[in-house]
């Protein structure tokens, strides 16, 4: 999903004193040399802090929409929603791959009072019908309040296709101020991997460089990533619990390819993720070589969101250091 840049911030430069390996380096890079991070706060653009989670039912949607209401308690103003879930494709093209794709599914939300409605158009996945964890989340609420009934109302393709919604949790998010942080890296050289294809295939391109990062966060809420280099294509995934790159599509969250082609518009060279990610879970980012025939390059990775990332081997890190 697209994401507005945070603008106006006073940046904050962070003592890194600690040592950080890269996962993938063909020798470990100390992250004092690798990897300085700065971290900046600004309230242009809040960030979303997850505040309450409620587990739901599951669901198939079809040719009609589906309306599901959902009782919340929170205490804090809302101002966003997030929505785990994993796609699946209950009826399907599967002989032409046309439909439905987990990139179909939208929906609307209207707060307890009626007052405010929040469209989602697109809640992430990709185009294909295979299986996706959708784990995302969406700001745009004006601080609605966060007690009461919330109404979703899903929608995907038409007839006959049908997709399904299994393992669901719906989330309420309240805005806090922006944590961003800059990560350099390179994957010109390296340990190499067989990259993934869409969310359930294998590139073709490899074998090609890549460069895992693993980090936690401590704090849950919604996560923004954003990876740039100078000229070419690029390629970004995100994993969750454990990263093997001899599998490649095991524990897959999310990927893009930043070869200008996505549907969420970015520019050739720069690859985008977005996720709700949770305090207590382990997570790797990865980023690589696009193909075996382009060099690989150096890069730099923009995080923002609730908190400053706790990198592998690392203490606590916030914003003004290190605990």
């Amino acid at each position: 999903m697209t994401w507005r840049e945070a603008a106006g911030s006073m940046p904050g430069m962070i003592a890194l004193t600690s040592p950080r390996r890269l996962l993938g380096a063909s020798a470990p890079l100390l992250l004092a040399v690798a990897l300085t991070a700065l971290i900046t706060t600004s309230r242009a653009h809040a960030a979303e802090q997850l505040v309450a989670s409620v587990p739901g039912a599951d669901f198939d949607v079809g040719a009609t929409p589906v309306v599901q209401t959902i009782a919340f308690d929170a205490t804090v103003p809302i101002s966003g929603v997030g929505f785990t879930a994993r796609w699946t494709a209950v009826v399907a093209d599967e002989e032409n791959g046309l439909a439905p794709w987990s990139l179909d599914l939208a929906a609307t939300i209207t707060a307890p009072d009626g007052s405010s409605t929040l469209s989602w158009p697109r809640f992430g996945g990709d185009r294909t019908y295979a299986d996706y964890p959708l784990q995302d989340y969406i700001a745009g609420f004006a601080d609605v309040a966060g007690s009461g009934d919330f109404q979703w109302r899903f929608t995907s393709v038409g007839p006959p296709w049908v997709a399904g919604l299994r393992d669901v949790t719906y989330h309420l998010t309240t805005r806090v101020d922006n944590v961003v942080g800059t990560y350099p890296g390179s994957v010109a050289s390296g340990p190499t991997w067989s990259r993934p294809y869409y969310i359930g295939g294998i590139s073709g391109l490899g074998p090609v460089v890549y460069q895992a990062t693993a980090f936690e966060v401590p704090v849950s809420g919604g996560y923004y990533f954003e990876s740039v280099v100078a000229q070419g294509d690029h390629f970004l995934a995100l994993y969750q619990d454990a990263f093997d790159p001899a599998q490649p599509l095991a524990n897959l969250l999310d990927y893009e390819a930043g070869n200008g082609s996505s549907p969420n518009g970015p520019p050739r060279g720069t690859a985008r993720i977005s996720a709700l990610l949770f305090a207590g879970r382990s997570y790797h980012l990865v980023a690589s070589q696009w193909s075996a025939s382009a060099p690989g390059q150096s890069y730099v990775t923009t995080v923002t969101g609730p908190a400053a990332l706790i990198l592998a081997g690392d203490d606590t890190l916030f914003a003004d250091g290190f605990e």
